[in-house]
Formats: structure tokens, C-alpha cells, sequence
């Protein structure tokens, strides 16, 4: 076998070990919205992407949105079983929206969940935070807190989002948490000065992986880093492979029309190692010229975190 061959196998056998974490803002996902052919077909597509994948503005009041989509994501290519966990509708008027966590139940259980006690009202739609396993000897459960933040309000909501993290370090008496989400954090809702002023920015020990310039929204007009991923911990840190947005318009060549039918952002993603290698490293003969030879097979991946 050619070497850059031998490399691509194993580079693909390696990436099959990562465990992919994403969070979407499916723009005022309905029963009427999934129950249209397009959306369902993309969504499952985004969704099959994530051994754990936590949605925002799921506004479906039938409760009948999810469990359709679960549905046709267990038919689709044999990766699943899937399953959710929701939170109950949150919000503070007639407007409530639902965080809900789809994974891969093959490879990953729920441990614990709450929704995070908001007593000051700091929150439009507090925190529901789950404690979930993996399949890691060096990191066997990690904890996921997903903010959906209001725009009116991004500033105080993400410096109380250090106190939720603060309570789930607690609670379970784990400092690897993962905070995710829709935080609205850059553009006119955030300016890049208030932003590294957050507790969460001074604060030793949190690793911001989506990157300040990363464009998370789907319109052509618009380039904004709203959505976030924030790694804490030494274990969740040191099994981080890579993080970006996927940019699911490009990948499943849709127009933007099409696209936004969809949701106006993109899903943000990490990749953590599962670190139980299997592959052996590579030759020190291995040449760096042999291993770009074998990446300019790959397919588009994930960047770097940075």
C-alpha cells in the first residue's frame, strides 16, 4: 500500500474515535416546521452529524415535533438509536421555548439533569443541565449547560452563566462542563470590548474553542460568532480534537433560501477524543510531506480549536 494511503486509513480510523458534542439554534422549531419534507431531511442530516446534539428554539407546544424527528432519524442510516432528553418550556411570557438533548444511545446515557434554579431571575430561559457519560477512560461523564441568551440581555446573562457554572460544579462535584449554545455574543448584541470583560473571559481555565471570528449565522449579509462553545476542565481540554461551525448550507449545497427554511444559524461542534486508541502511532519514517499528501484526500474537517 502507497504510504499516504496508509496514513488516510489510519487518519479515518483515528477520527472515528472522536466523540462530536454540537448545540443548534433551529430557529422556532414546530411540528409544522419539521413536518416539511426539506427541513426533516436536512435536520436529520445535521443531527446524525452528533453523538449528542443540544437544540434551541424548539417551540413545539404539541409535543409532538421531537418524537417525529427522533423517528426519522432512527430510520436514516443506521447510527442511532437516538433519544432525547427536553427540558419543560421556559420563558417568562406567552413566548417559551424547550432545550432538548438528542444522542446517540449507543455510545452515551444521561447520568443527571435539572434545570438551573434562576431565583434572580437573571435567565429568559434558564439553563437545563445534564450530566452525561462517555466513552473515555480519562473522562468517563461530563456535564453540558446550554444557554439560549435574549439579545436584550447577553451581557448579564453570560456573567450569570459563571454562577450556573458554579452551582453545577457543585452539584456534582466535576469541573469538566461544556457551555453551549446560542449566546448572541458578538455583533450588535455583544461588542468585542464588553465581551472580554466577562467573567467567563477573565476567569482562568475557560477555553472559548468556537473563535471570536468564526461566522455562525447562515445569511450572506451577516458575520457574527453568536454561537459558543466553552470548554472547562483539564480532561475536557485535553481530549479536544477540533471545533468550528458547520456550515450545512455548503456541505448539502443549498441555496440560502433553502438554507434559512431550515435555521438563520449554523450548528457548532467539538470533537473530543475518546482516547482508547486503537490505531498505533504513526512511523517516525513518516514523512510531514506523506501525511498533507493524505489530508488533500480528506474531505472539509472540523478546524483546530482555538
Amino acid at each position: 500500500m502507497h504510504c499516504p494511503a496508509a496514513i488516510l486509513l489510519i487518519l479515518l480510523a483515528s477520527g472515528a474515535e472522536a466523540f462530536r458534542i454540537c448545540a443548534f439554534n433551529a430557529q422556532r422549531l414546530t411540528l409544522a416546521k419539521v413536518a416539511r419534507e426539506q427541513v426533516m431531511d436536512t435536520l436529520v442530516r445535521i443531527l446524525a452529524r452528533c453523538d449528542i446534539m443540544v437544540l434551541q428554539e424548539v417551540v413545539d407546544s404539541s409535543g409532538s415535533a421531537i418524537p417525529l424527528l427522533l423517528r426519522e432519524l432512527n430510520r436514516f442510516d443506521g447510527s442511532g438509536p437516538y433519544k432525547s432528553l427536553s427540558s419543560p418550556l421556559l420563558g417568562r411570557s406567552t413566548y417559551m421555548e424547550k432545550y432538548v438533548y438528542v444522542y446517540r444511545s449507543q455510545k452515551t446515557q444521561v447520568l443527571n439533569y435539572y434545570v438551573y434554579n434562576d431565583k434572580d431571575d437573571l435567565f429568559a430561559r434558564e439553563p437545563f443541565v445534564a450530566q452525561f457519560t462517555l466513552p473515555s477512560k480519562v473522562l468517563p461523564s461530563l456535564v453540558l449547560v446550554p444557554l439560549h441568551t435574549t439579545p436584550k440581555a447577553v451581557e448579564k446573562e453570560l456573567n450569570a452563566l459563571y454562577d450556573v457554572f458554579l452551582d453545577v460544579s457543585q452539584h456534582w462535584q466535576s469541573k469538566d462542563i461544556i457551555l453551549l449554545g446560542d449566546f448572541n455574543a458578538d455583533c450588535g448584541s455583544l461588542t468585542k470590548k464588553r465581551l472580554d470583560e466577562l467573567v467567563l473571559r477573565t476567569e482562568p481555565g475557560f477555553h472559548w474553542v468556537i473563535a471570536d471570528g468564526e461566522d455562525t449565522t447562515v445569511r450572506a449579509s451577516t458575520h457574527c460568532a453568536y454561537d459558543r462553545i466553552v470548554l472547562h476542565g483539564e480532561h475536557c481540554q485535553s481530549l479536544l480534537q477540533a471545533a468550528a461551525a458547520f456550515d450545512f448550507p455548503r456541505s448539502f449545497q443549498l441555496t440560502e433560501e433553502e438554507a434559512l427554511n431550515i435555521s438563520d444559524h449554523y450548528p457548532v461542534e467539538v470533537e473530543l477524543s475518546q482516547a482508547v486508541h486503537s490505531v498505533q502511532p504513526l512511523s517516525l519514517a513518516t514523512s510531514a510531506a506523506a501525511v498533507a499528501a493524505a489530508l488533500s484526500f480528506l474531505p472539509p474537517q472540523l478546524s483546530p480549536g482555538a
